[in-house]
């Protein structure tokens, strides 16, 4: 399992002592996977629509902590969720349509248990 930033290499660097990341961090500066997966940059106003700004106001009271972006990251870039296979074939992909758009955990895990019988039973 891997995570992708576009953050520098030196940025993450900073960021695993104190995050105990328990998944390989991997640096994409200048975002060549995400334009391979499709990827797409927003708009400047996006930040103000309402699911947006509800969605940012959510997780300030979960207790994340908005920073500022460092340099070289686009912060209008969109991110996604993918799982891919050993041999690197898709065979999951959400592709976010707005900076808070994410699939929950529960959602990913759902799409891995169906992934993991498709393989039992030989329809994957």
């Amino acid at each position: 399992m891997a995570v992708v930033s576009q953050s520098q290499p030196a940025e993450l660097a900073r960021y695993q002592p104190a995050q105990r990341w328990k998944v390989r961090v991997l640096a994409d500066p200048q975002r060549r996977l995400y334009h391979a997966l499709g990827l797409e940059r927003t708009r400047p106003w996006i930040f103000l629509w309402p699911p947006v700004v509800l969605g940012y106001l959510w997780s300030l009271l979960r207790g994340y902590r908005p920073r500022l972006p460092r340099p070289g990251e686009d912060v209008l870039q969109l991110g996604g969720d993918f799982l891919l296979d050993r041999q690197r074939t898709l065979l999951y992909a959400y592709r976010s349509a707005h900076p808070t758009d994410r699939p929950s955990a529960a959602a990913l895990l759902a799409a891995l248990d169906a992934l993991r019988q498709a393989k039992t039973t030989g329809s994957c």
